[in-house]
């Protein structure tokens, strides 16, 4: 039975632990400072197409590196850390901070002197960005049974066109993880480039049939569908780039978005591969730590608000991220979410590595998938 280290965080006094300790996941809000470096060495060294990439080095290259230098934190929160208000400030916060660096992208790409190879570098660099802060926070947020948190969640979704993961991940992921009938968990041999498109196919399609399914259940009209609020919430996104900037305005706010959802559906291939819930009668067994691949690198859960404390936040979903544990007998990643997904898109050298690691009594009922 998985059990958790002991309590050992938050240390020091009242004030450390309700005021300087929860800075550190300030750090997610400054993700996109990464893109104003980015013109400004482009500009200094007058290489700006090649400094268009800039931001997706750091977080994937000087990020990972640091992460491992850093090390692993396996020690556990406070029974106090929920009632802690800053924590709730800071995911807020995610908002402002995302519509202003989307904004300021944009001006940026409509504006600067990229060729080509410039811009799609720009577009990754954004959406890797978005990617990152919006989707992140906004996980934490559609968890919560506030009106604020629901609606701050949901418009960060609805900044990458990516709204329906507010309805499949809390009633469709959560409910189906790590079972066949869950496109977000990767089968045992599924490669993350055969992964990435079904899953964004059946979860934005689920997320329809959910919300369908709501509101025959509740009698209720067809405009009152949740999905197709924060669908105009997009297209109004995309309304205004046009205004402003113009068509190109508009490739770039959806060029963004597919970079930022396919980037999720990385995560989610992590998070979840080739771990399986086992048939008890007509259902799956509950779920339980060991349904989630765990990751305690310091510095990326920093980053991610305790994202990759995954197994904890699969099995207690209504846990805030300040208060996941670490899970020492659930399955352990080698490396930060930024080494993990970088190690996915080699196919052969992540079977390798991952393989082993996944326990034999899950292997031995699974047949690996022949997608390569």
């Amino acid at each position: 039975m998985s059990h958790t280290s002991p309590m050992l965080n938050p240390p020091g006094t009242t004030f450390v632990a309700r005021w300087l300790w929860p800075l550190r996941f300030l750090l997610i809000l400054t993700i996109p400072l990464s893109l104003f470096d980015a013109l400004r060495f482009g500009q200094a060294s007058q290489m700006p197409n090649l400094f268009a990439f800039w931001p997706v080095f750091v977080m994937y290259g000087i990020l990972t590196a640091i992460d491992y230098l850093v090390g692993k934190d396996t020690s556990q929160p406070a029974e106090n850390v929920r009632t802690i208000p800053l924590y709730r400030w800071i995911a807020l916060a995610a908002l402002p901070v995302q519509l202003l660096s989307l904004w300021w992208g944009l001006h940026v790409f409509t504006t600067a002197n990229f060729n080509w190879i410039g811009q799609a570098g720009w577009i990754l660099s954004v959406g890797a960005v978005s990617g990152t802060l919006a989707i992140t926070v906004a996980h934490e947020l559609i968890h919560k049974p506030t009106r604020l948190e629901q609606w701050v969640g949901g418009t960060l979704l609805s900044s990458v066109c990516y709204g329906g993961f507010k309805i499949e991940h809390v009633y469709g992921h959560h409910v189906n993880v790590s079972t066949p009938l869950d496109a977000s968990s990767a089968k045992l041999g599924q490669t993350v480039y055969a992964f990435i498109p079904k899953a964004v196919w059946h979860n934005t399609r689920n997320a329809w049939l959910l919300e369908a399914k709501r509101l025959r259940k509740r009698e209720l009209p067809w405009w009152r569908n949740e999905v197709l609020l924060w669908s105009m919430i997009s297209m109004l996104f995309a309304l205004v780039a046009f205004v402003f900037f113009g068509w190109i305005g508009v490739v770039f706010f959806i060029g963004q978005s597919v970079v930022a959802f396919c980037e999720l559906e990385a995560i989610n291939y992590v998070e979840h591969y080739g771990l399986t819930r086992q048939r008890t009668g007509n259902g799956y067994e509950r779920v339980r730590p060991e349904h989630s691949w765990n990751s305690s690198y310091r510095l990326m859960n920093w980053f991610l608000m305790n994202l990759a404390r995954h197994s904890d936040h699969h099995a207690y979903a209504s846990r805030c991220y300040q208060e996941l544990r670490h899970f020492e007998d659930a399955p352990q990643l080698p490396g930060g979410y930024g080494a993990m997904v970088m190690l996915s898109f080699c196919p052969p050298l992540w079977f390798r590595i991952i393989h082993p690691r996944i326990p034999a009594h899950v292997r031995q009922v699974q047949e690996p998938v022949a997608e390569q």
